[in-house]
């Protein structure tokens, strides 16, 4: 490296400033700039890089305006829509989507009919799922309500599978249309319409990281 033969195995390189030949051939390698995109995922496309079945996928919807390889940061369902981050930086990845950074995640979701004052206490304090997991408690207020469909705003800071869907489930509910609007700091004003998709900035980032909060003792959801 460098001019010089190197033998011990572990080694630090500037890559930007180092040469190194192995048996006389120069290896050239970069590394490849972190970036974070926030997408809009429309009804329809699957939280998935390919699917064998040739469904719409979040590869398809980024393939022209995504130059890096990213991946996708959590789950929507298909039939839902709304904010996911994609990217390459695997530890900012690991701070999003673990619960223990209780970073929250805010969905727009309807149902027929309406929740009652005893329902919407439940799920602040928590509910138990059909699958026994127990939900942390969470935020829940009515946003829109006509005769046949009311909107609720649910923040959660936990990613369980369908969670939103499975709460709602618990009080005989079904789910007509479901948008995540905000992660953490981040909300769907950055991207409005649905296919929209934004390189975020480093303060956009920065704000993102600094929203998450350690885990105290003793918080951890189990199963019943």
């Amino acid at each position: 490296m460098n001019g010089r033969i190197e033998t011990y195995p572990r080694l630090d390189v500037i890559p930007e400033s180092s040469e190194i030949l192995l048996d006389g051939s120069k290896l050239s390698f970069s590394i490849e700039e972190k970036v974070v995109y926030l997408v809009n995922k429309p009804l329809g496309y699957l939280s998935a890089m390919s699917d064998d079945r040739g469904r719409k996928t979040l590869a398809d919807l980024i393939s022209e305006r995504i130059k890096e390889r990213v991946f996708h940061v959590g789950r929507l369902d298909q039939d839902s829509c709304g904010l996911i981050i994609m990217t390459n930086d695997g530890d900012l990845a690991n701070l999003v989507s673990h619960p223990s950074s209780e970073i929250e995640k805010t969905y727009v979701v309807g149902i027929k009919g309406r929740l009652t004052d005893q329902d919407i206490e439940a799920v602040r304090a928590g509910v138990t799922l059909a699958d026994g997991f127990r939900t942390a408690p969470a935020k829940i207020r009515l946003v829109r309500s006509d005769r046949d469909l009311s909107k609720y705003s649910i923040t959660t800071h936990e990613g369980h599978k369908r969670e939103i869907r499975e709460i709602l489930r618990v009080f005989n509910k079904q789910v007509s249309t479901l948008v995540r609007v905000a992660i953490g700091t981040l909300g769907i004003s950055l991207v409005p319409n649905p296919g929209d998709i934004k390189r975020l900035s480093k303060r956009e980032i920065e704000s993102l990281k600094k929203g998450a909060q350690k885990k105290s003792p003793g918080k951890d959801n189990k199963r019943l």
